[in-house]
């Protein structure tokens, strides 16, 4: 399973754990399964045969470490056997029809109550059972799994009145009564291991053909329901559209009663407070049902990277954009860039073939990010039918099996007839991106009217790009690409009159490392320094206290923290800085883009006036005296500060924020003052 991306605002990370592939085999397994959440404890017995009678019985199982066995028969006699560290050993006759395994396993991982600032996305949670919920990841191993071989599950999970259980497959019965509950699953496809959610539960459904559509939530969010069960309709059609039948039995939004966004086989699992977010049908929904195809039915070989990841965000959270919005999927690539320019630092990349999963923000703009561009330059390489016609035989040829980057490529060369080694090569094998350069650019009159010319350049290690310019003039929009695969490559355009712009790359639509003049200040410069460095204004040293949760959302916990005095008599350089509270001097002060006011308790964005009593301005704004970016946190009060300073860190790619009362009214991202990429030719001569 996949480690998927959710966002709050700008971000909530999705995760679920991957599922190891197994080898030829095939076992049936019947599961009973008892929770009693007062003791954390799951009473559990397992029911093995082999699915064609012919295979040979496996020689390990792997269990829960701390689990107790009760007792493990074969077709109804005890058996001898090991169980040390996890790892249940015995041998069985080949003769042997059934195997049952009779266990109990306390699972008691705590869950964090505070979660700001906490970068492992699972919150450190691997199987719990609680009165308020219970959550069992597949690797936390709490049922039999045996070794080298996929089984297919009935799974019938009893619990206190009131406690309903949800996995993999299709639902087959659910009863409720005064001495408990009990809900029953099957699944059609073999999987090596399941997850496990239970909670107090109403349970919304439909259906799509033979799919069921299911919605667990708890009471207060029930009114939720209807509007999910609509979305997973609309994006399961579409994606059987582009990829082919829909694999699994069912799909299925259930509630968490801690923060979580994980994607399952057949399902997904959102924190009671993430589901009840108005976004999270359109954003979070339609990427765990893209995963349903991309790592779930086909699974990732991890060791050769992750692609899932950046595809399920490529057809899920991109693609949805430029069917709805051409201009918000070109924003979409913009951020993706400025993304990977603010959170990697040059020598500290790392290829694709590498990622295995999001543990930090840079790992996050490489597997999702980069991931997804790769997908996109493909796709206009090889064009739309091609591509999609390579997912289509990937989703039917793939599914059950465990897939590399190796795997995508050979359908993609297929579907095309184009031989893609290269790309891959350079695209997944290599960190970094390509650095592009315009070179001695000139616009001169000729008789046909003006010649444009030029040279365009990469820095080392050299790329085989086909790199896309753009030449404007007052009523005419010219387009040419430009092949580069050495170090330059020059260019020349002639038009009828006099051009006035030269841009390359206008759409985004290459992967590159972008300039420094071309990136904004914003949230995520702050979250990725390595040199941070908080001031707090004179006056506001209370706001110190106040602000320790957006210390700790953008990792600043250990910044060095200086007064405003201390500041100007030392007036360090080569730092971030965050200052809290408004600066007395006017050294600390920054020339505030048009727009922008701040007077005493006030200030004005646009033409709205905000008292900051009740309002919250936060603002990055590029260097200011020796430093790289400075960021302001300007709050009304200490209440408001501590409502909003927890929040300020989801909002990575802006660069203003306003809040009032806890609720977002401005975000905005600053407009790059230059690009080294694009040439505006004056305007005095005429031919």
């Amino acid at each position: 399973m996949l480690r998927t991306l959710l966002y709050i605002h700008v971000l909530l990370l999705l995760v679920s754990v991957p599922v190891a592939a197994a080898g030829p085999g095939l076992i049936d397994q019947e599961l009973f399964i008892r929770l009693v959440p007062p003791d954390h404890l799951l009473e559990g017995q397992a029911v093995l045969s082999r699915a064609d009678g012919q295979t040979e019985w496996p020689t390990a199982f792997r269990l829960a470490s701390q689990a107790a066995i009760d007792g493990v028969t074969a077709d109804g006699v005890p058996v001898p056997y090991l169980f040390n560290g996890g790892l249940l050993k015995l041998a069985l006759a080949k003769r042997i029809t059934t195997l049952t395994i009779t266990y109990r396993v306390y699972f008691t991982d705590p869950v964090p109550q505070d979660t700001v600032g906490i970068e492992d996305p699972s919150l450190g949670v691997t199987a719990t059972i609680q009165p308020q919920g219970t959550y069992l990841a597949e690797a936390s191993a709490w049922h039999p799994r045996p070794l080298g071989t996929n089984s297919r599950f009935r799974v019938t999970i009893k619990g206190p009145p009131g406690l309903t259980g949800v996995t993999a497959g299709r639902l087959i019965a659910r009863e409720s009564g005064e001495t408990g509950t009990q809900t029953t699953w099957q699944t059609r496809l073999p999987q090596s291991a399941l997850a496990l959610a239970a909670g107090a539960y109403q349970l919304s459904r439909d259906d799509l053909g033979d799919i069921q559509l299911l919605v667990f939530t708890g009471a207060e969010n029930a009114a939720l329901a209807a509007g999910y069960l609509e979305s997973c309709r609309e994006y399961l059609q579409l994606y059987q559209q582009l990829f082919g039948f829909y694999p699994y039995a069912k799909f299925a939004v259930v509630e968490n009663f801690y923060p979580t966004g994980y994607g399952l086989p057949g399902w997904t699992l959102l924190g009671s407070s993430v589901i009840r977010l108005p976004f999270i049908r359109t954003t979070s929904l339609p990427h765990e049902i893209a995963h349903a195809w991309w790592g779930n039915a086909i699974e990732i070989d991890y060791q050769s990277g992750n692609w899932g990841e950046g595809l399920a965000t490529y057809v899920a959270d991109y693609y949805l954009k430029e069917l709805h919005d051409p201009a918000e999927a070109l924003e979409y690539r913009h951020n993706i860039l400025r993304d990977y320019k603010a959170l990697v630092a040059v020598g500290d990349d790392l290829p694709l073939r590498d990622f295995r999963s999001r543990t930090t923000k840079r790992d996050q703009a490489v597997g999702y990010g980069k991931a997804a561009m790769v997908f996109h330059m493909l796709r206009s390489l090889i064009g739309d039918q091609a591509f999609w016609s390579g997912l289509q035989a990937a989703a039917r040829q793939g599914l059950g099996k465990r897939y590399a980057w190796s795997d995508l490529q050979r359908h993609f060369e297929a579907a095309s007839g184009m031989q893609l080694t290269a790309f891959f090569r350079q695209w997944i094998d290599r960190p970094g991106a390509p650095q592009l350069r315009l070179e001695d650019v000139s616009a001169r009159p000729v008789a046909a009217g003006w010649e444009v010319s030029g040279a365009l350049s990469q820095d080392e290690p050299r790329y085989d790009l086909s790199v896309p310019l753009r030449l404007e003039t007052a009523t005419q929009v010219i387009d040419q690409s430009v092949v580069l695969t050495e170090r330059e490559q020059r260019f020349t355009f002639t038009v009828s009159e006099r051009p006035i712009n030269l841009v390359v790359d206008p759409q985004s639509s290459l992967f590159r490392q972008l300039f420094d003049e071309e990136l904004p200040a914003t949230v995520n410069n702050l979250r990725a320094s390595r040199v941070p460095l908080v001031v707090v204004a004179k006056g506001s040293e209370a706001l110190l206290g106040a602000s320790r949760d957006l210390l700790r959302g953008l990792q600043w916990q250990k910044a060095p923290v200086l007064s405003e005095a201390e500041y100007l008599a030392r007036r360090p350089g080569d730092h971030d800085l965050l200052v809290l509270g408004w600066p007395e001097s006017a050294v600390l002060r920054p020339e505030l883009p048009d727009g922008l006011r701040v007077t005493g308790q006030q200030f004005v964005v646009g033409d709205k006036l905000y008292a900051q009593a009740e309002g919250v301005l936060f603002m990055v704004l590029a260097g200011h005296e020796n430093s790289h970016v400075a960021g302001y946190f300007l709050p009304g009060s200490v209440a408001a500060a501590q409502d909003t300073a927890r929040r300020i860190p989801h909002y990575g790619r802006y660069s203003l924020l306003v809040f009032s009362n806890g609720r977002n009214q401005v975000k905005m991202t600053w407009e790059p003052l230059r690009s080294p990429l694009k040439i505006l030719f004056a305007k005095e001569a005429s031919p």
